[in-house]
């Protein structure tokens, strides 16, 4: 009986520490990771079959893939929704694929590398400023009848407003302002700029990407 007992309570007890496991990791505030993606160059363009051939580095090997662009692909070029004829030949751009079925792929988002980092490497919001407080570092931004309190990053350049770069403390939100909200979490943004600056942001961490992925090469290759 008394082994019984024991038994029943090393169970109950396990599964309270599962319960509270799990507990833990749903209240774990949520962290948005960026899009994979693949810096690729465009070789062919086929109108008729929906389709756009790249050709790049992908996982340490280069490769060239047929992408179908289907309904639900998201292009842009220059800031703005684009379709497949407004890209060329030649040119590069960042894509991000899914697989359908075995050796054939779709075009999940594709864009040029500053587009592609502004707006589609994290969520975004898209909205009026409602507020703003430097002393908190703390925007309001209403956006499809909803209101999305946002904390801005400590460090760094985070607001970019006129073509012009600010610190959040030194952010020139008024109220009004049409801007889009990079997210890195739910209730925090990564930047925030308006529409004459999107470039800039984009831009910046376009080629702060680069510089870190050469970082990375070159270690990697001093380490063989």
């Amino acid at each position: 009986m008394v082994r019984k007992l024991w038994c029943i309570g090393l169970l109950f007890g396990l599964a309270t520490l599962v319960a509270s496991a799990q507990e833990a990791q749903q209240q774990k505030p949520k962290t948005y990771r960026p899009v994979a993606h693949s810096t690729v160059t465009i070789v062919k363009i086929d109108p008729a079959k929906n389709t756009i051939t790249v050709k790049g580095i992908y996982r340490g090997q280069e490769i060239e893939r047929t992408l179908l662009v289907q309904v639900d692909s998201k292009l842009m070029k220059d800031g703005k929704d684009a379709k497949i004829g407004d890209f060329k030949e030649g040119e590069q751009v960042i894509v991000t694929w899914r697989s359908l079925k075995k050796g054939e792929y779709a075009v999940r988002f594709l864009a040029d590398p500053p587009t592609f980092f502004a707006f589609l490497r994290y969520p975004t919001i898209k909205g009026k400023v409602k507020s703003f407080d430097a002393a908190t570092l703390t925007i309001a931004i209403e956006a499809e009848g909803k209101e999305h309190k946002l904390t801005l990053p400590g460090r760094g350049e985070c607001c970019f407003a006129s073509g012009k770069s600010y610190r959040g403390k030194a952010a020139v939100w008024k109220g009004g302002e049409e801007v889009i909200a990079v997210l890195s979490a739910p209730d925090r943004a990564r930047a925030v700029f308006d529409s004459d600056s999107w470039k800039l942001y984009g831009e910046r961490e376009w080629q702060s990407y680069q510089k870190r992925a050469q970082a990375r090469q070159q270690k990697g290759q001093e380490q063989q």
